[in-house]
């Protein structure tokens, strides 16, 4: 459930893509809980961790029907970086040549939906 802080998952190959969003987004929030994965071991880390938010790119492993992800953002590195954005009950949407305040949005969306 959540309480205080937001539970957000990047797993992003390469890997210093997924630590570069880390460090922005624990800087930009520093009462949520920022892991990382590597995006071949996505479902392992989302069923253990049960994020609201998971930040990969679109190559990463599927993640079992079990686990419920509120909100998703996924990166498709062969369309110059746009993103698919799932946020819980609204229409998915592409955001193109995503930036850093895109998915500060979204966190703050899903942040909200959960509140």
């Amino acid at each position: 459930t959540y309480k205080d802080h937001m539970r957000i998952l990047v797993a992003l190959a390469p890997k210093m893509y997924r630590e570069t969003l880390a460090h922005v987004l624990r800087t930009d929030r520093p009462d949520d809980d920022v892991r990382l994965s590597d995006p071949q071991t996505l479902d392992r880390e989302a069923s253990s961790f049960l994020p609201h938010l998971v930040v990969c790119n679109d190559n990463a492993s599927e993640v079992h029907e079990e686990v419920s992800v509120p909100s998703w953002v996924v990166i498709r590195y062969h369309d110059h970086l746009s993103a698919s954005v799932f946020i819980d009950g609204q229409e998915p949407r592409l955001i193109q040549d995503i930036a850093i305040e895109d998915l500060v949005w979204v966190v703050d969306e899903t942040q909200r939906l959960l509140a």
